[in-house]
């Protein structure tokens, strides 16, 4: 497959929860995954592409920029002070973290990512999203604090266009979560009575 194709975000949404699943996720985190990417989309940013990166790492035992995100959105949403917390090196495509940060920014001011060179990005309770000069694809020396300014304001992004070789990696790994063709899958698919209530 090598044609592109434009996606609903719901679609985008939808495979990657089933392909993050797929990839052994539970399913509340394959949702938050799903939920991300369309957070993503909708500020144009390539969340096909990131969750093909990280899906794969995920196989072979990297840790998971959703997992990471979700734990530290639960940690600090209804905490205000993250002064200098530290966020795990070796994350790939972080760019998943970015909707988890903006969940802690609702709480009231936006969430900097910085290193000892500078400003990584910035996500303000708006949803906005800056990215600064230091901004990586994996995460290395990154801490986040808060900003006392508005932060950045959100982008609108069309529909998500996705390259066929990465909707052909994700569809491979959301099929993982499917039940294979059999005599007895076909015989058990359906109700042992009658389905006429």
């Amino acid at each position: 497959m090598t044609n592109a194709v434009t996606l609903a975000i719901s679609e985008l949404g939808s495979l990657i929860t089933k392909a993050a699943r797929g990839a052994g996720l539970s399913w509340g985190m394959s949702e938050e995954a799903g939920w991300a990417a369309e957070w993503l989309a909708r500020r144009g940013m390539p969340a096909a592409e990131w969750a093909a990166v990280w899906l794969a790492a995920r196989i072979d035992g990297a840790i998971c920029p959703v997992e990471i995100g979700a734990y530290l959105a639960d940690e600090f949403a209804s905490t205000p002070p993250i002064t200098g917390r530290a966020v795990p090196d070796g994350l790939v495509a972080p760019g998943y973290l970015l909707p988890f940060l903006h969940r802690i920014a609702l709480a009231g001011s936006p969430v900097v990512v910085t290193t000892t060179s500078g400003e990584v990005a910035r996500v303000s309770p708006g949803g906005g999203v800056e990215f600064g000069p230091f901004w990586q694809f994996h995460s290395h020396g990154w801490r986040l604090s808060r900003a006392s300014d508005a932060g950045p304001r959100p982008g609108i992004a069309d529909r998500p266009t996705v390259s066929g070789s990465v909707l052909e990696c994700l569809e491979v790994l959301a099929l993982r979560t499917t039940v294979p063709q059999s005599e007895a899958s076909r015989r058990d698919a359906g109700s042992s009575g009658g389905d006429n209530d």
